[in-house]
């Protein structure tokens, strides 16, 4: 399947999971195109937002950081992740991302079943 750049839904996210601050949330692939995924996405933290801690329970998420420098808190330790550094929360365990900097962060976000 191809997807052309200009066939992305691009959506303003406010305060998700109770993080700070707006984000862009681009939908690579929706959960229809890809079954075995709730969320494909290219997230774009502006400087000084975040996504709230949260658990996953039954499905896991990837964060694949492409640019900038995230802080990754998961399972209450905070980690420095940089572009190519990933990060893999599976059922049962919790995490979240902030973006400290002055320079917008950019990631996927990949949830799996």
């Amino acid at each position: 399947m191809i997807k052309y750049n200009e066939e992305q839904p691009v959506t303003e996210r406010t305060r998700v999971r109770g993080g700070d601050g707006t984000y862009l949330s681009k939908e690579i692939f929706s959960q229809a195109e890809v079954d075995k995924t709730t969320l494909f996405s290219l997230i774009t933290l502006p400087p000084q937002t975040s996504i709230g801690i949260h658990p996953h329970e039954s499905e896991g998420e990837a964060y694949v950081i492409l640019k900038g420098e995230a802080e990754v808190t998961e399972d209450g330790e905070n980690y420095l992740l940089h572009a190519g550094d990933a990060e893999y929360c599976t059922g049962g365990h919790t995490h979240g991302i902030a973006n400290r900097t002055q320079e917008d962060v950019q990631f996927l976000a990949i949830i799996m079943k």
